[in-house]
């Protein structure tokens, strides 16, 4: 049965002693010229494949699904973890780090010995790996526990009778929190913080007044590994080879849902995320672009701040083997005091626009924020010498990781009273529908909260600032879909976005919205968030010359649903909060049933139903009709997919047009170098494509996968290197596959090359800069066979479009006459490449062979780390319409 997409949617005394710590070791050796360009957010080499090996058969597949852990009733939580067996192969050792196996035992030695230290199971990895967090606390009752989470909350719920709580402010635990290994083949902020923890405990335990008074007035929280998977594989990616850390506002993969749902919960006034590696310790805050949703004077004061003081103390502890910055910014390894701070030292090409990022995410929880970057990267270990110098670069960074540590917890808690008055004040500005306050280019420090030494970067290129409207609407009836429209509701809410629904038809900003239709209004904690996931977003390809990575992702644009923005709500609106979306599923009684295709959920429904054989009629208007007598399989996949069918009269399949459908199998190709990984794969997953069938040209050549019983080809990436022609074994399979009729769908270059190959159509695919990316206006025309459904916005990312189509050759889509509508998208210096290239012509193309097999070229980038669900939409259409009818 094909899968389904998860919604996208807790003063001390008499301390005993604690028992001996595990010393992590790690081998001396000499000082290795390191490299000078940052280079940790780059694609890095290890392949899914070594996480599928290290992983093992064991161990089973998890889809994105919420953290199963509540909220701690009372302090220590001391469960008996899940203990792992050891694995020679795990990546760490290698690297001179822990073992995945060894963290459980070290962490229920110390749950054994003290009772500050709580651990939780906070998610499960892909491959079913425990997430965990720990908890350095004194002990709290349940009474006490249940105090700290409802001044917790009445921080976010109504931060101006915080502002005002003396208790609050005297009784409050300061909540830091210390993220780790979110890349796999990053490794030794998990290490320090263990020993970290072992250290403060040990010394609360033998009686320091210094470490009990920290403890009695914080939470210290860790995550100590994000990415197991990646941890024991040393691969940077999780097992379905997508990037956590570019994840956080899609949630595709468990280990960035395991944060989300943490932040919230945790609302920490200090995140740091520790990762690696960048040749010298380099310490956000980020350089502009500076996203355009947060109340960037009240971050960025303490974020420079505690970066300086971050720089200051790791000179001062002069770390044998670490690297600094001189002033030219090269990387050496003499003490000039320095390190790479991106706000100061990199002004372009380290940028906080995206939220993509957990610190870009985590800092809408009014949060002070930092990505951490250590300075030793990796080396080859495939010699002795290789390994002795890996193991010397993990102590340096480790020792890195824990002054790091010490610095940030230092920082916060001395500025403990300013963190938690900004937390409070981002809220109240939120919850008041206050504008954001603008910080222009030549600030008067003293007019802003906190440290100064920010004001000597800051200058024009940092300005950047959002307008809110009043509220977002998300209609109800109409043209919506309303399986589009629940699926961006439960994302909003399951990010913490508040949401309302009002149950009478009413007037809003000049138009009437029917019952049931959705508000979110901008009156809120979240403000930020909600407009960052929600707003259309800027072009800002003149004002910066690179971007590190995406530039738009609007959930309004991109998600299928009709989202509306209004500047203005009427007096009493009360819209009734929710929890979820209402399910539009439904299935009348005693008739026929028709479901139109208009996306995912429509789709995966109709392959449900065809895979459990229920006898299912295409309509010429690709609608799908279910005969009477076989309802009770109707509604139960109506809502499993929250879709409604429609009752409609009996029909005949050989009349009018009306066709049989049949299961629906899928081959694929795809850049993910192993089976079942990838956006390619995960997004037929997300059309409930069951099984798609991985192919490469060596498993065409040898006959290992035949494309006898495929019904559609999916081209996701070339099978070719550098997009040579396919030959041989390889090519007559394929042209076998399209000579009987078969049909494919794809994009970009390579599906071109493989479909004018083929012989499908005649048409050249030409490639604009390969690092524009952002939201797109496209046209598409009368009849398309994208559907009527088709949104006029698309995503880009390296945008293509096609000239010199050849006879018979079909224009589906179009750009824009001014293409770009937000992101970062510039000509090369040539003069090519650019949205004024792309304006007005074909985006998307079709064209039928000899044999009636269909042919349809996507230039945009529907399958975008499975995150332009409205796209998706389009591609299930039309996966319909070539393949099923």
């Amino acid at each position: 049965m094909p899968l389904s997409r998860p919604r996208r949617a807790a003063a001390r005394a008499g301390l005993g002693g604690l028992a001996a710590a595990v010393v992590l070791a790690a081998s001396p050796g000499a000082v290795a010229a390191p490299s000078a360009a940052p280079t940790a957010r780059a694609a890095d080499a290890a392949t899914p494949a070594a996480v599928a090996s290290a992983l093992g058969d064991a161990v089973t597949t998890q889809r994105a699904t919420a953290a199963a852990a509540e909220a701690p009733a009372s302090y220590p939580v001391q469960p008996q973890l899940r203990v792992y067996p050891a694995d020679p192969a795990d990546a760490s050792i290698a690297r001179g780090a822990l073992p995945y196996a060894e963290i459980a035992p070290r962490l229920q030695a110390l749950m054994a010995s003290s009772d500050l230290v709580s651990t939780e199971v906070v998610g499960t990895s892909t491959k079913g790996r425990e997430i965990l967090l720990v908890t350095l606390t004194t002990p709290e009752t349940a009474e006490q526990t249940a105090q700290q989470a409802a001044w917790r909350d009445l921080v976010k719920a109504d931060p101006e009778a915080a502002a005002a709580d003396a208790d609050l402010a005297a009784g409050y635990k300061t909540p830091v929190w210390f993220n780790n290994n979110i890349h796999g083949n990053e490794w030794e902020g998990t290490d320090a913080s263990l020993l970290w923890i072992e250290e403060l405990v040990g010394r609360a335990e033998s009686g320091d007044a210094a470490a009990l008074e920290q403890l009695s007035t914080s939470r210290l929280y860790f995550t100590v590994t994000n990415n197991p998977d990646g941890r024991v594989a040393g691969a940077r990616r999780t097992a379905v080879d997508l990037d956590p850390n570019r994840d956080f506002i899609t949630n595709e993969t468990p280990e960035t849902v395991a944060i989300r749902d943490l932040a919230g919960r945790l609302q920490p006034v200090f995140f740091s995320d520790i990762h690696g590696y960048t040749s010298v310790l380099q310490v956000e805050p980020c350089g502009p672009p500076h996203g355009e949703n947060y109340d960037y004077d009240l971050f960025l004061p303490h974020a420079y701040a505690s970066a300086l003081r971050i720089e200051e103390d790791v000179a001062a502890a002069d770390i044998e083997g670490n690297t600094y910055l001189t002033d030219a910014g090269a990387v050496t390894t003499e003490n000039t005091g320095k390190i790479r701070i991106p706000y100061r030292d990199i002004r372009a090409g380290w940028d906080d626009w995206p939220p993509i990022f957990t610190a870009q995410y985590l800092a809408f929880q009014g949060s002070v924020t930092s990505t951490v970057e250590l300075p030793l990267g990796r080396v080859a270990t495939d010699t002795p010498e290789g390994l002795a110098e890996s193991a010397r670069r993990t102590k340096v960074n480790t020792e890195v990781a824990e002054q790091v540590i010490t610095s940030t917890t230092d920082y916060a808690l001395e500025n403990a009273d300013e963190l938690l008055a900004n937390q409070v004040e981002v809220f109240r500005r939120g919850s008041a529908g206050e504008p954001l306050r603008t910080l222009g280019a030549d600030p008067d420090p003293t007019t802003v909260p906190g440290p100064d030494q920010w004001a000597d970067v800051w200058d024009e290129t940092d300005v950047y600032r959002a307008e809110f409207p009043a509220a977002y609407v998300i209609p109800a009836g109409g043209d919506q879909s309303s399986s589009s429209a629940a699926r961006l509701v439960d994302h909003l809410v399951d990010h913490g976005v508040e949401v309302g629904r009002i149950a009478q038809p009413r007037e809003i900003d000049g138009t009437t919205y029917a019952r049931g239709s959705y508000v979110v209004d901008m009156r809120q904690p979240l403000r930020g968030l909600a407009n960052a996931l929600l707003a259309e977003g800027s072009d800002i390809s003149d004002r910066v010359p690179e971007m590190y990575d995406v530039s738009a992702w609007s959930l309004s644009d991109l998600w299928g649903a009709d989202v509306e923005v209004v500047q203005s709500l009427p007096r009493g609106l009360r819209p009734r909060p929710v929890e979820a979306a209402t399910s539009p599923a439904a299935a009348p009684a005693r008739t026929a049933l028709r479901l139109e295709l208009t996306g995912t959920a429509e789709v995966r429904a109709l392959t449900t139903l065809l895979d459990d054989g229920v006898p299912v009629a295409l309509l010429p208007d690709g609608s799908a009709v279910v005969p009477r007598g076989q309802r009770a399989a109707a509604l139960a996949v109506a809502r499993a997919e929250g879709v409604a069918f429609t009752a409609t009269p009996d029909v005949t399949v050989g009349r009018d047009g009306v066709v049989a459908a049949t299961a629906l199998t899928v081959a694929y190709t795809t850049a993910s170098t192993t089976d079942d990984v990838g956006e390619d794969y995960l997004s037929l997953v997300e059309l409930g494509v069951d099984d798609p069938v991985r192919v490469t040209a060596a498993s065409l050549a040898d006959g290992s996968t035949d494309l006898d019983d495929v019904d559609l080809l999916w081209v996701g990436a070339g099978l070719t290197s550098r997009g040579a022609p396919l030959t041989g074994a390889a090519l007559a399979e394929l042209q076998a596959y399209a000579d009987r009729g078969g049909s494919m769908i794809g994009r970009g270059t390579a599906a071109t090359a493989i479909a004018t190959q083929l012989g499908y159509l005649d048409v050249t695919a030409v490639q604009g800069n390969s690092a524009g990316n952002g939201v797109v206006d496209v046209v598409t025309p009368e009849g398309s066979r994208l559907g009527a459904a088709t949104d006029d916005r698309a995503f880009v990312y390296g945008a293509v479009h096609f000239t010199d189509l050849g006879d018979g050759a079909v224009v589906e889509q179009t750009y824009g006459a001014e293409p770009l509508v937000a992101g970062h998208w510039r000509a090369l210096e040539d003069g090519t490449g650019g949205p004024d290239a792309a304006a007005g012509q074909p985006s998307v193309v079709s064209g039928e062979n000899a044999a009636g097999g269909t042919a349809v070229l996507f230039g945009t980038y529907p399958t975008f780390r499975v995150h332009p669900l409205g796209m998706l939409d389009d591609v299930a259409r039309t996966a319909v319409d070539v393949a099923l009818r």
